[in-house]
């Protein structure tokens, strides 16, 4: 078992990481449309005529294979080897499960390179030594940055395919966020002494500050989950009182039931609170993997 040495100051954050973590974040949500049209598009090729999407599958297995031989690398090399290859193995379950049930397409399968690496980026923005394990505050802001890369594309991206705020890809993006939180850690030395972390006040400022505008919004009836009637591309809806209203599914029949899709012929529909209840849950175990005593090391 490996130990770091003690540290007994505050590491900054690094800005040109944070930098490089905003601009890839920026552009993969701007170009989320055009990259969906890249993949699907049909082209002549040595091959016939095909699309790339045809292709994902066969990256898959082989990201796959590359991502169990760097997780048998960690292993040898982790401080914490059991837990560490019991959280990969909760991390598959969850994706096979994700697959099984709420995945619409392989093509769905990108969220996962594309979060893990964001959350890989936060981690090295927010512990560049990887010395204060802020495992919480790495999936925390990964994840919300996936909602706010959802919102997006509910109310302005892709509004003309978007039915719904989608909670299956905020769950995805969950444990694609892990994924990239024990890369970046699964092979990272303990330290000596407990970790030089500060209070997460941000983190649970803006948590709260969310739950209370969430909650205000539905009493105040400025934001609802379930329409009387069909809602128009992006989301708003008027109401008698010549008012905007945001709701999250353009049809009431969306949350909580199943529609048609290539992968396995139909997936399910997660409803908000059900999907934010299963993040939370998962969300609270992976961020275990931050939490560690001294006396235990």
């Amino acid at each position: 078992m490996t130990h770091s040495l003690p540290s007994s100051t505050r590491v900054p954050i690094a800005w040109p990481w944070a930098w490089l973590t905003w601009v890839y974040y920026l552009t993969v949500c701007l170009a989320h449309l055009q990259f969906s049209l890249w993949l699907v598009r049909g082209r002549d090729t040595f091959m016939g005529r095909m699309a790339f999407s045809e292709l994902v599958p066969y990256l898959a297995l082989a990201g796959g294979v590359a991502l169990l031989g760097w997780i048998a690398w960690q292993l040898r090399r982790s401080a914490r080897p059991r837990l560490t290859a019991g959280l990969w193995l909760l991390w598959l379950a969850s994706a096979v499960m994700i697959d099984q049930f709420l995945t619409f397409s392989t093509n769905e399968y990108a969220h996962y390179p594309q979060y893990a690496l964001l959350a890989w980026l936060v981690a090295r923005t927010l512990d560049p030594q990887r010395s204060r394990w802020v495992v919480g505050r790495v999936l925390f802001w990964t994840t919300l940055m996936g909602m706010g890369d959802e919102l997006l594309q509910y109310l302005w991206i892709t509004t003309s395919y978007s039915d719904y705020l989608d909670f299956n890809d905020f769950l995805t993006n969950l444990v694609a966020a892990a994924a990239g939180m024990l890369l970046y850690y699964g092979a990272a030395p303990l330290p000596s002494s407990p970790p030089p972390r500060d209070r997460p006040v941000l983190a649970w400022s803006v948590a709260g500050a969310l739950c209370l505008a969430l909650g205000i919004a539905l009493q105040s009836g400025s934001l609802a989950i379930t329409p009387a009637d069909k809602v128009p591309p992006g989301g708003f809806q008027m109401t008698a009182d010549g008012s905007r209203r945001l709701v999250l599914q353009r049809a009431p029949d969306f949350y909580g039931g199943k529609q048609k899709g290539p992968r396995h012929g139909e997936f399910h529909v997660l409803s908000p609170v059900p999907a934010l209840l299963i993040m939370l849950a998962l969300g609270m175990v992976f961020a275990g993997y931050g939490r560690f005593r001294p006396a235990q090391l």
